[in-house]
């Protein structure tokens, strides 16, 4: 299983929302650790676009060492690969896929950003912008995970 990892509303409130201590940046990050622990067989690739902006290892900074080991690299940058309509992302996804000998793999995304995604929403486990990896993502992340166990 491969999970497609978005940051921006997913492992913190997009905007001025913050964790209640008054941090934001990767604020949920610890909870998605939690729950990955359980399921050694997912792997992460960085999906965000944040990616477009940093260095490779800036991006891989955030989580802790275990974790970090499981990321396979990051979706190539916008507009390359799969031409879709407005589903940026998802084609970002599909070309990742597709460069890398996956595209029977099992996948899903964690995103916030429901309407970069046209043919593949069953892919997708969305997170509320501006509250981020809640109770109720982490229950649908986790109904992924275990439908894809070994």
């Amino acid at each position: 299983m491969i999970l497609f990892l978005d940051f921006d509303g997913v492992l913190h409130p997009e905007g001025d929302a913050s964790h209640p201590d008054g941090s934001t940046d990767f604020c949920f990050l610890p909870r998605l650790e939690a729950l990955l622990r359980q399921f050694p067989h997912v792997k992460i690739v960085i999906s965000s676009s944040w990616r477009e902006k940093l260095a490779y290892k800036t991006l891989l900074r955030p989580f802790s060492e275990d974790i970090r080991a499981r990321i396979l690299g990051a979706t190539p940058h916008s507009g390359f690969g799969v031409p879709h309509r407005f589903a940026h992302r998802e084609g970002e996804i599909i070309a990742w896929l597709q460069l890398h000998d996956a595209v029977g793999d099992p996948w899903v995304a964690l995103d916030d950003a429901e309407w970069q995604f046209d043919d593949y929403k069953h892919h997708l486990v969305v997170c509320g912008s501006f509250i981020g990896f809640d109770d109720q993502a982490e229950a649908a992340l986790r109904a992924h995970f275990e439908r894809s166990v070994p």
